[in-house]
């Protein structure tokens, strides 16, 4: 556990300078995830000792909950749209993808199913519904990031080749989303090239057919027994409004 938490630590810190490193942008995200991971960190750290001590009842519960924090799934999932708000391009793009990997994963390993089910449930629908009255890209993007994490956590649940699937096409729509925003901001104008990239990259997010996100996402369906996949499809069309 203490591996994990280090290497977690070595993550943000370097994450942290890339939120800064042209000195372009306003410092308010960097604080702010800054002070949400640091709480986790703490949080995270406390709960190892805890649980080393004999005090598995209150350490286990402690780490949990501190890794869901630096997560951004729900409960404490707000603090997600607020740093996305005002984040580069770049650091948006990683923040809604890479950054979520490990902890998803070591939440899969260690929750029951059950659990699992209630966070993923949550997110589709906080998703879906949250991005609806939202006008920038980064918010929307962060709120569907939130039904795109549900889609993710259910496919932990079968096997890690799936969310390994999943996980990279979804990295590759953002990231080609968010390059083509880059392009149009830079130039104040469209080109066929960011157009493109932008068209290309809302169509495989949206995960409709003939796009390989439809492909991604009919797959986890497929597998899944559980009805509870469908609160998952819910979040997917309602985001399709935004």
């Amino acid at each position: 556990w203490v591996s994990l938490w280090l290497g977690m630590e070595l993550n943000l810190y370097g994450f942290l300078v890339m939120m800064n490193s042209s000195g372009r942008y306003v410092p308010e995200p960097s604080v702010k995830y800054f002070v949400i991971q640091s709480l986790g960190s703490i949080g995270m750290l406390s709960g190892i000792i805890l649980s080393v001590e004999f005090f598995s009842g209150l350490g286990w519960p402690l780490m949990v909950s501190s890794v869901v924090m630096k997560t951004g799934i729900f409960p404490t999932h707000s603090w997600v749209p607020s740093v996305m708000k005002n984040s580069s391009w770049l650091c948006g793009a990683l923040l809604l993808s890479w950054q979520k990997v490990a902890p998803l994963v070591f939440l899969s390993v260690i929750l029951s199913d059950s659990v699992i089910w209630l966070a993923v449930v949550f997110m589709s629908l906080i998703g879906g519904v949250g991005g609806l009255n939202q006008y920038s890209v980064r918010l929307m993007s962060a709120y569907s990031s939130f039904v795109h994490t549900s889609w993710m956590f259910a496919s932990l649940m079968f096997s890690m080749e799936m969310f390994i699937l999943y996980f990279f096409l979804y990295s590759a729509s953002v990231g080609a989303l968010f390059h083509g925003c880059s392009l149009v901001e830079k130039s104040k104008a469209s080109s066929k090239v960011s157009s493109g990239s932008i068209g290309l990259s809302l169509g495989m997010l949206s995960g409709v057919p003939p796009f390989v996100g439809f492909l991604s996402k009919l797959v986890v369906f497929a597998v899944t027994e559980s009805l509870m996949i469908l609160f998952c499809v819910a979040g997917s069309v309602i985001s399709l409004k935004f």
